[in-house]
């Protein structure tokens, strides 16, 4: 190691390897990276055990019929430990010529205290793995929510949307039910006029 000084400023020369310094900078990078991973996943699972609810949906593959989606869906829902939920069915048309269009299932379960968490997954990804992909996100979807974020999610499905570009889907989802004789939801133990 070499040392000088020019105006003013102190330089320390290292006569290592450059590979040397490489390395130990991945390395610091490395640990960094994998603590923060770690971190991550601490908080999820922490979120996991807090969180007393899951909100589920699902949009079925295209080729899925209605009729066949409705009856997995009230199978998905009548399992055992499944004994408070509210659930219902939309769709996405804007016009009375496409209500039913892009139809799909949201669902606010509570979490029971005596199945694990990995048993509901495996449970509910193999119910809905009969109508759509449950690898992908967007036809698939299942969230741990906590109490608030569970009042926010039965207005989300009960009540109108805060988004006003939804409220046209929403007078569809009306026909749409009617044509299809579907209630406007389905529940046990959750009633949202009472929150």
């Amino acid at each position: 190691m070499e040392r000088y000084e020019e105006d003013g400023i102190i330089y320390t020369i290292h006569e290592e390897d450059p590979q040397v310094e490489i390395d130990k900078l991945y390395n610091e990078l490395w640990l960094r990276d994998a603590y923060q991973r770690y971190s991550y996943i601490q908080r999820e699972e922490i979120i996991k055990e807090r969180s007393k609810y899951i909100f589920l949906t699902i949009n079925p593959n295209p080729q899925i019929s209605l009729k066949d989606f409705i009856r997995c869906m009230e199978k998905l829902m009548s399992k055992t430990w499944i004994t408070k939920y509210i659930y219902v069915f939309e769709q996405r048309g804007e016009t009375i010529e496409e209500a039913g269009k892009g139809f799909h299932f949201h669902a606010i379960i509570e979490k029971p205290s005596n199945k694990s968490y990995q048993h509901m997954i495996r449970e509910l990804s193999s119910s809905a793995n009969k109508v759509c992909d449950t690898s992908n996100y967007h036809f698939y979807n299942l969230k741990n929510i906590d109490e608030n974020e569970m009042q926010r999610k039965l207005k989300y499905i009960t009540e109108m949307k805060a988004d006003i570009a939804k409220h046209l889907k929403q007078e569809m989802d009306i026909i749409f039910r009617k044509n299809n004789n579907l209630k406007s939801y389905y529940n046990l133990g959750f009633e949202p006029n009472a929150i």
